[in-house]
């Protein structure tokens, strides 16, 4: 798993990343599927998505990946950082876990004897009862295949599975550390926490089989992370045998007088959405490529960026870490129907997404908001509860980080109640209205957001934009033009920036251009298949807008 940091030093671990063997088997029952009989007739890349290589483009099905790797006796631990939608994990043809949601990162585990294991995945890219949180009406192509990296983990006697680090204070360079730990027997074992290469606690402590353990240091060289100066810090623990380290840095995050403050300075979030999607590579994303994103958004002025609509790639996160750059992160979701969430199945589904997302991401620094549920009926009186109950779960993971989520209606949306910030998604000039609209537009969203009594709360436009055809121009400046395109969102930040004073957040829809889903409806409406708001295309080419928003956001910056 490619880190801009070692996350163990002690532990035994496999970066299992290369050239699987591969199988597709098509529209077929996965509980039928006998592991001897796989004809393993081809290879696929891993990470990896199989249905964006050129011998399987489009096709949904049940896939079977296979590796084989040479184990020292003990409990091993696979972990995956995502794999869509549905995957079933076997150790020498035993199945050991299953797991749904893509995105997220998981493991298996096992004992195994010393020699070598074979590793089978089927992993499942249809939309179905197995993977709830999946819907082919998604306005995005939803990838299939294990698309981020995997490693083989050996455990010893006591390992650990997880550490949270929170800012306590800012001033006093004060952290709190919680180790979540499991072990094969309760007994004792010294604890060691280091910062920086400095010991700043060593301890016995007494486990049990399972749980954790809460420590407050000080850590008083450590200078403060802010978007202007993202100084990190690397906390090591080690507990008996083995160890983990996290990257992180102090700073705190809160909402104060209708602004997001980081360390008590207000900030205007100038930014964009960003899906993971490459035509060529689908959701995995090289190296090269998350790197070249960053240097667009730098190159573009942001200070800000959304992922869109589910959790991001932990490479990712570390260059935003780096580079100053502050993220919502959000859980996956687009547009869902009301009965979708009033199901007991999929709500535990969400829960359970959540609780892997925040687990795996709660140390960047760079991300200032959690958010759920991108469009969805937030509208309706049977969406309050499921808000409520996955807001409240965000909150409970982590009460250090404002909740929101991006309202398709704020006119008629029923839960800003419960967020910490208010989002909304509007596209005036686009789906309705005209370029001249939009100032108005905007202005009654701020209107509105304040008559319901939420005017101390932050206010973000969480999406906005127009679509634009790579090259496609004419006289009239028309629709899907990129003249269009870019002179609605010199309206939009010129109107943002110089003519009013509410709205302190934009997340402009998109930074790059991405494949839509197949459903026809969709297609009609999406030229070339594409969702085409991006200010760059699909191969990271800018548009005209790309060189409008980089001008306003540089000099406002």
């Amino acid at each position: 798993m490619t880190r801009r940091f070692a996350p163990h030093e002690l532990r035994p671990h496999t970066a299992l990343d290369g050239i699987w063997d591969f199988a597709y088997l098509g529209d077929v029952d996965t509980d039928q599927v006998v592991l001897d009989s796989i004809a393993f007739d081809d290879l696929m890349a891993v990470p990896g998505c199989f249905d964006a290589t050129p011998a399987y483009a489009g096709r949904r099905g049940l896939a079977a990946y296979r590796t084989r790797v040479r184990v020292e006796a003990g409990r091993q631990r696979l972990v995956f950082d995502g794999v869509q939608h549905w995957c079933r994990v076997f150790w020498n043809g035993e199945p050991i876990r299953e797991h749904a949601g893509g995105f997220t990162r998981f493991w298996a585990e096992t004992e195994a004897e010393a020699g070598e294991a074979e590793i089978t995945i089927l992993v499942d890219n249809r939309f179905g009862e197995r993977a709830p949180l999946h819907m082919e009406h998604f306005d995005w192509y939803a990838y299939g295949g294990i698309a981020r990296s995997v490693e083989l983990h050996r455990l010893g006697e006591a390992w650990i599975d997880g550490l949270a680090i929170a800012t306590e204070s800012v001033a006093e360079r004060r952290v709190r550390v919680r180790v979540d730990y499991a072990a094969n027997a309760a007994a004792p074992l010294p604890l060691v926490i280091e910062c920086d290469g400095r010991i700043v606690l060593e301890e016995q402590v007494d486990l049990a089989e399972s749980g954790s353990v809460e420590r407050t240091v000080e850590l008083p060289w450590a200078a403060p992370w802010s978007p202007s100066d993202p100084a990190l810090s690397t906390l090591s623990v080690r507990l008996g045998g083995d160890d983990m380290r996290e990257r992180f840095g102090i700073r705190d995050v809160r909402t104060e007088n209708g602004r997001i403050t980081v360390n008590g300075e207000p900030v205007t979030l100038l930014g964009v959405n960003r899906h993971e999607a490459h035509p060529q590579f689908g959701h995995t994303q090289p190296e090269a490529l998350v790197v070249a994103d960053v240097q667009q958004l730098r190159d573009l002025g942001c200070n800000f960026v959304r992922g869109s609509h589910y959790p991001l790639d932990p490479l990712f996160l570390d260059l935003c870490d780096e580079a100053g750059i502050l993220v919502w992160c959000e859980s996956i979701g687009w547009q869902y129907p009301v009965e979708h969430l009033t199901d007991p199945a999929f709500i535990d589904a969400q829960l359970a997404h959540i609780d892997e997302m925040v687990a795996a991401s709660r140390n960047h620094p760079s991300i200032i908001l959690w958010g759920i549920l991108n469009e969805c009926p937030s509208w309706s009186e049977e969406g309050h509860p499921v808000y409520a109950r996955l807001l409240g779960r965000l909150r409970e993971l982590d009460p250090t980080r404002p909740v929101t989520y991006a309202s398709v209606n704020a006119h008629d949306d029923k839960c800003f109640d419960l967020v910490d910030v208010v989002s909304a998604n509007t596209y005036p000039g686009w789906y309705f209205g005209g370029v001249e609209d939009i100032p108005g537009e905007l202005d009654r969203i701020a209107a509105h957001v304040d008559a319901l009594g939420h005017a101390d709360k932050p206010l973000i436009i969480s999406e906005i934009g127009a679509g634009a055809v790579p090259g496609h121009v004419d006289q009239l400046g028309s629709l899907w033009t990129e003249s269009y395109q870019s002179d609605l969102l010199d309206t939009v930040i010129g109107h943002l920036l110089g003519g009013q004073d509410r709205i302190s957040g934009l997340a402009i829809w998109v930074l790059g251009d991405f494949r839509t889903t197949e459903q026809r409806d969709f297609l009609l409406r999406r030229p070339r298949g594409v969702n085409d708001k991006g200010l760059i295309d699909e191969y990271r080419r800018p548009k005209q807008a790309f060189r409008t928003v980089r001008q306003h956001f540089r000099r406002n910056g």
